[in-house]
């Protein structure tokens, strides 16, 4: 069952790239519970646990000034959306302006607030990346109800990755997050920085 409360806010002038990130309850069922299970999504080199079945869409996107093609991969399960966006902009040059903006996206599309903020720890992920990180956002759907959200903000050669777990305070579940976060992991191919 998709939840419209918990489509992002859409604001004027914000790249597709963020919309696209929030849209996943568009594109997932409801489940009733948490089932954990690896998954690796089509055509990425990348490994983690998601609870529910995911459905994965790829759309172009302009992401840091660039047209790129953007995959969303993601599930709704027990109200709260899961989800990893993908993105690969052909020039590791580029990764830190596209860090930049999914981290500014991430935040201004729930009117939000980061309420902790550390380095992303992803094992083979690039290093020395100011908006490499791991957040924690307090926001408001557009509904005006609130909203948390878990933001891992990483990269790998041109590759740039969100993994994203939100749902209503009232329903967002910290050890969900964690879990779905904790579970990110990136082979070693590419890894350099």
């Amino acid at each position: 069952m998709l939840n419209p409360d918990l489509h992002p806010r859409r604001q004027r002038g914000w790249p597709r790239a963020a919309l696209l990130v929030l849209a996943v309850p568009l594109i997932a069922a409801c489940s009733p519970a948490l089932n954990w299970r690896e998954i690796r999504p089509k055509g990425l080199d990348i490994l983690l646990s998601f609870p529910c079945k995911p459905q994965q869409i790829t759309q172009d996107v302009r992401l840091a000034g660039n047209t790129v093609k953007m995959s969303m991969t993601g599930c709704t399960a027990d109200d709260m959306t899961f989800a990893l966006a993908h993105a690969d902009v052909k020039d590791a040059s580029r990764v830190g302006a596209a860090l930049a903006v999914l981290h500014q996206a991430a935040v201004h599309n729930v009117g939000g607030t980061v309420t902790r903020s550390r380095a992303s720890a992803v094992d083979h992920a690039a290093g020395g990346l100011p908006d490499a990180l791991d957040l924690e956002i307090s926001g408001k759907s557009p509904t005006g109800k609130p909203l948390r959200e878990r933001v891992v903000l990483f990269a790998q050669g041109s590759q740039v990755y969100q993994a994203t777990a939100f749902g209503h305070a009232k329903d967002y579940k910290p050890e969900a997050a964690q879990t779905f976060s904790g579970s990110v992991r990136l082979s070693g191919h590419g890894a350099g920085d």
